[in-house]
């Protein structure tokens, strides 16, 4: 039977639509963001990771602290037919983090406004990286940086001519033995190991 991280989470979609997926305190308060709302913000941004040029089975890391965006970008990457390279905040640029970027083969980097300075320290050396998506707005944008939000707005137009059908054919064809993660292990006392996780093992 066929049961990947997206055909687990449109079920849950259909199951629980307008009850709370994410809560956020972004104004002195939680926030929720349902079960619905999730699915299409993850469309959206799925959507804008493709106009961006993202090709299913293509390594999308993400670098940031535990929020909403983390969430919303990894379910976007999936729906793109992507693969998660997730790394932690506590990696140093100079070795750990460099290593697994380049190991990982990764072309797109999602991270937040606050670990952004470690990938600009090393950019010059990720020869392969086309792409660095930012979740929080930057006075300045350097080359190769793009902001979330104008990656949601590239959705938005992609969505606007292709169906929706046509983009959920996608992360619908991703079946249980493709790639869903590629993390990597603490590499204290050798290289990192990039350990692959299928939806199935999901």
């Amino acid at each position: 039977m066929k049961k990947t991280i997206i055909d687990l989470f449109e079920s849950s979609v259909e199951k629980f639509g307008a009850k709370p997926f994410l809560l956020e305190k972004t104004t002195g308060e939680f926030e929720p963001t349902t079960y619905a709302e999730t699915r299409e913000i993850a469309l959206t941004t799925g959507a804008g990771l493709v106009a961006l040029g993202i090709e299913p089975k293509q390594a999308v890391s993400i670098l940031a602290e535990g929020c909403n965006n983390w969430i919303l970008s990894e379910l976007g990457l999936l729906y793109a037919g992507a693969i998660s390279v997730p790394l932690s905040i506590k990696l140093g640029e100079a070795n750990d983090l460099l290593f697994r970027l380049i190991h990982g083969d990764v072309k797109y980097i999602m991270v937040s406004g606050t670990q952004l300075k470690k990938i600009r320290s090393i950019k010059d050396q990720l020869t392969l990286v086309e792409k660095v998506i930012v979740f929080d707005e930057q006075k300045e944008y350097e080359d190769k940086e793009i902001a979330l939000n104008d990656v949601l707005n590239l959705g938005d137009e992609f969505l606007k001519t292709h169906t929706m059908e046509e983009f959920l054919s996608v992360g619908r064809s991703i079946q249980n033995d493709d790639y869903a993660t590629i993390t990597y292990t603490s590499g204290t006392t050798a290289d990192p190991k990039g350990v692959v996780l299928t939806h199935r093992n999901y």
